[in-house]
């Protein structure tokens, strides 16, 4: 093996994946400026339509091209009560759909033509986009222009994988060592681990993609890759809900086994499907032929939209089986010491600024009501000299 080689090609990947992470941030943080009025008003609108959380929840991620901000800004609301279980449970199902966008971008991406391939030009926008930032005088233009270039880096952090892992199959030892790795249970464990570190099933999966076009692995390594990168995709839900109230944690619990019950469906599906010779790799090579990149990125849109119509008249079960699992015994009961917190507000709710604006104006309504409470209470104890609810004025202040 040659070591410079080798070592050129992971700095390269690692470059790679930092130029595809600082895109997917740009383009995510911008797109939720530019949308905020219409996500408010989406979530304002919110039913208990189950069909209509779906379309929240796909919507929203496909805009904000981020599937960990939607869901963590559906934890802070259900944290401050003003979204139900069945409901978030929904738009978490929607986003899983919203976030196969990133894959088929990628996808369209490694199309090659006999000229200048379309990775290239779609990656020379974000020279466009940088100047419109740097030049723009209007917040919103500024806003666009970070959107232009976090879709152009998002391929040239696509591209530099793509010539990483072009590299990486020069070496017969790491073709060999990839090729070896057929236990579908490790491949879902290296899957999930990936995404768990960089926290993001978009640079997994679009990882994937470049494996699968340059040989590196096969289809069916990347579709079960890919599977794994859905349940790796909710430690940032976990982080969040396990660090707010009760309903917090059980709506990153709803995230988890939904994404963990999606997988199972499929694994068992594809050894039923096994015994008869048929494997997942094999019904989307006839499909698409000859574009392996469009053959993982449509299994990956084709696992999430399944997934969901199976669990969509599963939702008021897998609700009822998460507040057993996460029963409410010890979390809200009177522990007999005042803990003062935040109602509409939590630390993760901050990542998404628009919405954020929206829950400090309803903490300082709510700080308010709490102010009157307790001049109330003051001119009550002046005027009847009862002391009684002295303590809970005091926690009030």
């Amino acid at each position: 093996m040659d070591s410079l080689i080798t070592t050129t090609a992971i700095l390269t990947l690692l470059a790679g994946v930092g130029v595809f992470l600082t895109a997917c941030l740009l383009l995510s943080s911008n797109m939720e400026s530019l949308s905020s009025t219409r996500l408010k008003k989406m979530f304002a609108r919110a039913t208990k339509s189950k069909l209509y959380g779906v379309g929240i929840g796909a919507v929203g991620t496909a805009a904000i091209q981020s599937s960990g901000a939607m869901t963590v800004m559906v934890i802070g609301f259900v944290n401050a009560g003003i979204m139900t279980l069945p409901l978030a449970a929904t738009i978490i199902y929607g986003a899983n759909i919203g976030t196969t966008i990133t894959a088929q971008i990628a996808a369209v991406g490694m199309f090659s033509e006999d000229s200048i391939s379309l990775a290239l030009i779609f990656s020379s926008i974000s020279g466009i986009g940088a100047f419109i930032m740097a030049f723009a005088k209007k917040d919103s233009v500024k806003a666009w222009g970070g959107v232009i270039t976090g879709f152009g880096l998002l391929f040239v952090g696509l591209t530099m994988m793509a010539t990483s892992m072009e590299e990486f199959a020069q070496e017969p030892e790491v073709v060999n060592f990839l090729a070896s790795i057929d236990n579908i249970i490790l491949l879902l464990l290296i899957g999930i681990v990936f995404t768990a570190i960089v926290q993001s099933s978009s640079v997994v999966t679009t990882l994937a993609l470049t494996m699968v076009v340059t040989g590196l692995i096969n289809l069916e390594q990347g579709i079960y890759l890919t599977m794994g990168s859905n349940i790796g995709s909710c430690v940032v839900a976990i982080i969040a809900g396990f660090s707010s109230g009760l309903n917090a944690k059980r709506t990153s619990v709803i995230h988890l086994l939904f994404n963990v019950f999606g997988v199972l469906i499929f694994v068992i599906a594809g050894f039923a499907l096994g015994l008869f010779g048929i494997h997942y790799s094999t019904i989307f090579q006839d499909a698409f032929p000859g574009a392996p990149s469009t053959q993982l990125a449509m299994f990956h849109t084709f696992f999430n939209v399944v997934t969901v119509l199976i669990m969509l008249p599963l939702t008021d079960k897998l609700v009822n089986l998460v507040i057993r699992l996460v029963p409410s015994k010890g979390e809200e009961e009177d522990t007999g010491e005042f803990k003062p917190k935040l109602y509409y507000l939590n630390d993760y709710m901050l990542k998404t600024p628009p919405m954020a604006v929206q829950q400090v104006m309803n903490e300082i309504l709510n700080m308010s009501r709490i102010a009157m409470e307790n001049y109330h209470t003051a001119c009550h104890m002046i005027r009847t000299l009862d002391l009684t609810d002295k303590q809970k004025f005091l926690d009030n202040e």
